[in-house]
């Protein structure tokens, strides 16, 4: 399984994009031009965002969306799990028919070690401190 599909991709990349100012109101096309998305795939995106909570949709003449919670709220293990039913690094190794002991299996503990690290590392993680570390790394260049 991939970690980080398309659909993670364009949600944190557009997360960051409402960042920059999370008072103010993106329609999709200027999304589309600003992060050369696909607008229907764009759209699927945003509005399962808006579906969790993560963005406000504002219809109308000047509607679009908006950011539904501050960026230091926003944690990256919430947009993975909106597209993921769980961060499962080792799923294929719990199942039978591959592994016939798993709880005797040293790799089996490792990777498990590794998922919890790995999901821990994304609970602290929000979109207030990647737009920081971003910001930190364009200085630098």
């Amino acid at each position: 399984m991939k970690l980080v599909t398309k659909n993670i991709h364009y949600a944190i990349k557009s997360l960051l994009y409402f960042a920059k100012d999370s008072t103010r109101v993106v329609s999709v096309n200027e999304l589309v031009k600003k992060l050369n998305m696909r607008r229907a795939f764009l759209r699927r995106i945003l509005q399962a965002l808006s579906k969790y909570g993560v963005l406000k949709s504002l219809k109308g003449y000047n509607g679009g969306f908006m950011l539904n919670r501050k960026p230091d709220k926003i944690r990256i293990i919430d947009i993975v799990s909106i597209f993921h039913d769980e961060t499962d690094i080792i799923g294929c190794l719990s199942e039978k028919d591959v592994c016939p002991q798993p709880d005797k299996c040293l790799l089996m503990q490792k990777m498990k070690e590794i998922e919890f690290q790995f999901n821990s590392t994304l609970r602290l993680l929000t979109v207030a401190k990647l737009l920081k570390s971003i910001g930190r790394q364009v200085r630098k260049d």
